[in-house]
């Protein structure tokens, strides 16, 4: 699961310390009560100046990263012609939600890079785990019948 929760994390928190507080994630902290400790935390790191790159392009690479991590895993890291379009599926999300933008059907700024890093973030991931041989959740019991 750290290949799937570590980079939603790190992503979120890239977000918290990093981006505008006119985002709708703000109003949500506010709505369970997590303000406090929203600030508590950007406080902390308003010190930290991040490059743009790390900003506006790896939280993408990051939840795309993460998504295509958690098919990848229930494909039990195959793949097949069943479940292609399923590991490319976080990657299609993201570049269509950058033409989305460059078409004004959604809101946000399209960017080319967002698209690199789409893409760059689905393929590492089936790279890292397929290579690295990442253990199933689910275990062979071998019995004594």
């Amino acid at each position: 699961m750290t290949y799937v929760l570590l980079p939603i994390f790190i992503g979120g928190l890239i977000y918290i310390v990093s981006r505008s507080k006119s985002l709708k994630m703000f109003d949500w902290f506010e709505k369970i009560n997590l303000s406090n400790e929203v600030s508590i935390i950007r406080d902390y790191f308003s010190n930290v100046e991040l490059p743009n790159w790390i900003i506006y392009n790896l939280p993408d690479f990051l939840w795309v990263f993460s998504f295509t991590s958690l098919l990848f895993i229930i494909w039990n890291k195959k793949i097949e012609k069943e479940n292609v379009f399923y590991l490319l599926f976080p990657m299609g999300i993201g570049v269509l939600s950058e033409f989305g933008q460059l078409f004004s059907i959604i809101n946000g700024t399209f960017d080319k890079v967002d698209i690199i890093f789409y893409v760059f973030g689905g393929l590492s991931s089936i790279y890292i785990i397929s290579k690295f041989k990442i253990n199933n959740y689910e275990k062979t019991v071998t019995t004594h019948f």
